[in-house]
């Protein structure tokens, strides 16, 4: 004992004068940490002040503990104060001793000065009494992540296992009791870790005894130099026995106290007989809360609890809990504890298994506990290749706004760097993952300078992924990219490399991009480029014949028949003749310039039609010109000759066509009184002086009225001049027409022989077979007409249409083949109409 003072004593003398030469009132740590703001605190009775902090060298996170020794001497008992310093210092001595991934790391050693004891950790959060709701020894001003902290199911179950797994270590490996398991003694990180610290209680096992030395609470000496009274075993503070199972009852109680707000079942407020009440009434506490804790944890937790330690499990048994079985638990269980892993075990977890586990883990753990892990990785000097794929599995799992705050960073800092070409390679295969996520704004600038680099660079394998990122990504690229940058680096790489997969990959990515170009980049730039392509190997050539494939599909690709035949066939005739195209090659070959053919043949057909189309309108359009000008010139001379000449002519010479009969009948009824009166003064003025009577069509039979449209007959022809629908008469500037007046009732003037009138036929319709019914009938032959009608009564008519020029044939126009038919032509008609003017003049 005598020597352990000697010893304390000489440690405060050491740092006296260590305190002198670094400065009055500052704390040595501060020659090594860039000290920040005060976030949290922890400890016995909260004595620890925690506060963020900067190591100087390295520029890394860290967290600082600060003891301020002023808060001791409020005891007013100097070797009060001295001992609550002891039971730091011990604590801080022994974190430096345990290196266990589930025990808080030091990465500085205590520093001590006059007023104050400090060292610094890796970089924390807050206690879990912080998180719980004791907020002593905090600032004023909370942050928001303590304030408002919400812990998620997984983080409670893998925090409990943490600290299990800590207590394991300590029990089983180092022979070990903690002694003060409770929420001030465990630390959360800024990973999400919950890590063990409070080891100032500490016992060593002695000759490979389990039991330890127990010292029960008492209210003579401070708080700060106890352990907590609200969890500490019933059998330390009243059988004055401890073994490693007092830790699993102190577990028990912190469990309890995670799902009761922060308090323990036994709030004995210091006071030992308070506490004894407790610990009777325990049963009945626990059963108040006991719905509150997950199903699987209720029998267990009751058992680490009972007064007889005998029901209580060991920190091994309890961490083997069905509860604790889960794969997420397991990775995450894996990643804590990677210094302590071969790196072939490594790679296999981060290319499989976490790969597997990411989609079932919580975002809140993602970004917090595992992208950290993946993070370090990416920031060493040699970047592995298999934390790449658990990198995408992460980014996949994002969403934009979480990947812009809380992954970018990373991954563009990754993208920039210089690394191996299988970590670029790796990178370029899920390089479409990345940019799905990428803001537009940023890809330009942090995202295809990859893809850009390792086109221009010398490895076969590189340009090969790029080339295959570059179709995989064609939906993120925008015009000017695809112009200036990557068609011009994927023709150099074409004409440059010397092997067939380079150039397979190469003519890929322009088919890819295709649905992206411009048509004027496709028709100069790239069609050129393909034509000009002299190769003889039949893999390239099957290539060039998909992409011009994929250009005959759609017009806007602008491959016209024009490029078709001056320079796409010209580049593939000559291999129709190379022997090393196989049968099927060979087809393919021969069914891309037959379908060019077609291209070319079907566009040659519509530029002759419609050249055609546009000459005949223009000669009908001529012609009705000059007809119009020459009957308009005969009619002038026709007056200038003498006005009873010019009106008897004009009486003689009236022509109608059959639509302008049809037209006139259906404007002025011609079955009414007054127009057959009309009918019959305009055939005795053109015929005074009867010679015979010419017989009608209506002396053959009744008129029957057709019914046009249920013979499906419409006209369409509406927009022809109406002289060329359905005219008899040829046309001609000097030929007179053929009276068409009708005779419905078959009276004629005595003087004059009538001709054969064909306004009785009505409209024209079509008739396909005229059929006798007795063979009596008698025909007569007319010289501009058919060579007779049977009679009315003994005829058979049926109508249909002609299918070349869809008109109605003329119902004279088809006969039966026993009468035959006298063709009219020019010269008879001529001669009808001459005769007729010599029999009006006489």
């Amino acid at each position: 004992m005598c020597n352990f003072s000697a010893l304390c004593h000489s440690m405060e003398v050491f740092s006296m004068i260590k305190n002198t030469l670094v400065g009055d009132g500052a704390n040595p740590i501060t020659q090594h940490f860039e000290i920040g703001n005060h976030v949290a605190s922890a400890g016995p009775e909260m004595v620890w002040k925690i506060y963020d902090a900067v190591r100087k060298d390295d520029r890394s996170a860290a967290s600082v503990f600060i003891f301020d020794k002023k808060v001791a001497d409020k005891l007013h008992k100097p070797k009060r104060g001295a001992a609550v310093a002891e039971i730091l210092r011990k604590e801080v001595k022994n974190l430096e001793r345990f290196s266990h991934p589930q025990v808080l790391e030091l990465i500085h050693p205590m520093e001590e000065s006059y007023d104050s004891l400090a060292f610094a950790s890796e970089p924390v959060i807050a206690s879990l009494a912080n998180l719980l709701g004791n907020h002593e020894r905090m600032p004023p001003n909370l942050p928001p992540e303590i304030k408002d902290h919400h812990f998620l199911d997984l983080e409670v179950k893998y925090g409990v296992f943490q600290v299990t797994d800590a207590l394991s270590y300590l029990h089983g490996t180092e022979q070990c009791l903690h002694g003060n398991i409770c929420p001030q003694s465990v630390i959360v990180t800024k990973r999400g870790a919950w890590k063990l610290a409070g080891l100032g209680f500490l016992q060593v096992a002695r000759d490979g005894k389990d039991s330890f030395v127990a010292v029960p609470w008492t209210s003579k000496s401070s708080k700060m130099v106890q352990p907590d009274l609200d969890f500490i075993a019933p059998e330390i503070q009243l059988d004055r026995r401890c073994t490693y199972l007092s830790d699993m009852f102190s577990l028990g109680m912190l469990q309890c106290a995670i799902y009761n707000g922060g308090h323990s079942l036994i709030e004995c407020m210091h006071n030992p007989g308070n506490y004894v009440k407790k610990i009777q009434e325990l049963n009945y506490i626990f059963g108040t809360v006991a719905d509150r804790l997950p199903l699987a944890l209720v029998e267990p937790v009751e058992k680490m609890i009972n007064r007889d330690i005998r029901y209580r499990p060991t920190a091994q048994l309890f961490a083997l809990l069905k509860y604790f079985n889960d794969l997420v638990i397991s990775s995450l269980q894996f990643l804590d504890s990677l210094q302590h892993k071969e790196t072939a075990e490594i790679s296999h977890f981060y290319t499989h298994t976490l790969v597997e586990t990411i989609p079932k883990i919580p975002k809140k753990v993602l970004y917090q506990h595992v992208f950290p892990y993946i993070q370090d990785e990416l920031e060493s000097t040699e970047v592995p290749t298999y934390c790449i794929p658990a990198l995408i599995a992460v980014v996949m799992q994002s969403s934009h706004d979480d990947y812009r705050k809380k992954l970018a960073p990373a991954v563009n800092k990754l993208l920039g760097i210089s690394k191996s070409m299988k970590v670029t390679i790796a990178l370029l295969e899920r390089l479409e993952i990345i940019m799905a996520k990428t803001p537009k704004e940023e890809m330009r600038t942090e995202v295809l300078p990859l893809v850009y680099n390792t086109m221009d660079s010398t490895s076969v394998q590189g340009q090969e992924a790029a080339l295959n990122t570059i179709g995989a990504i064609t939906q993120h690229l925008d015009d000017d990219a695809i112009k200036k940058m990557i068609l011009p680096r994927t023709k150099t790489l074409f004409k440059n490399s010397k092997t067939t997969k380079v150039k397979m990959c190469a003519l890929v990515c322009i088919d890819r991009l295709l649905d992206k170009m411009e048509k004027s980049i496709i028709t100069e730039d790239v069609v050129p480029f393909l034509t000009e392509i002299a190769s003889d190997d039949p893999e390239i050539l099957m290539a060039i014949i998909g992409i011009f494939r994929h250009m005959m599909h759609e017009k806007k690709y602008g491959l016209t028949f024009t490029l078709i035949a001056t320079q796409v066939m010209p580049s593939l005739l000559p291999h129709t003749v190379s022997a090393v195209l196989n049968t099927e090659e060979f087809s393919i070959l021969v069914d891309l310039l037959r379908d060019m053919l077609d291209v070319i043949e079907v566009h040659r057909r519509k530029s002759k039609t419609e050249a055609m189309h546009h000459e005949e309108g223009h000669f009908r359009n001529l012609n009705m010109k000059i007809h119009r000008h020459h009957s308009a010139a005969h009619i002038e001379s026709m007056k200038r000759g003498g006005s009873r000449e010019f009106r008897e002519h004009a009486a003689a010479r009236q022509f109608l066509s059959v639509d302008q009969v049809q037209q006139q009948k259906s404007r002025t009824a011609p079955s009414t009184p007054e127009l057959k009166l009309h009918q019959k003064t305009m055939a005795n003025a053109v015929s005074p002086t009867p010679k015979r009577r010419a017989p009608s069509i209506h002396a053959l039979g009744p008129k029957q009225a057709v019914d046009y449209e249920s013979v499906g007959y419409h006209s369409d022809h509406s927009d022809l001049p109406i002289h060329k629908q359905f005219s008899l008469v040829p046309e001609g500037p000097s030929i007179p027409g053929i009276n068409l007046i009708p005779d419905d009732n078959g009276a004629t003037s005595p003087s004059i022989p009538r001709r054969l009138s064909t306004q009785s036929l009505g409209r024209a319709v079509s008739h396909q077979t005229l059929s006798v019914a007795n063979g009596e009938a008698r025909l007569r032959r007319h010289s501009a007409g058919p060579a007779g009608v049977p009679p009315h009564d003994t005829c058979k008519r049926t109508f249909s249409l002609d299918r070349k020029e869809n008109r109605p044939m003329a119902i004279l126009d088809t006969f039966t083949p026993t009468l035959p038919r006298r063709q009219s032509n020019f010269s008879s008609l001529t001669g009808s109409v001459m005769q007729l003017f010599s029999s009006g003049k006489t």
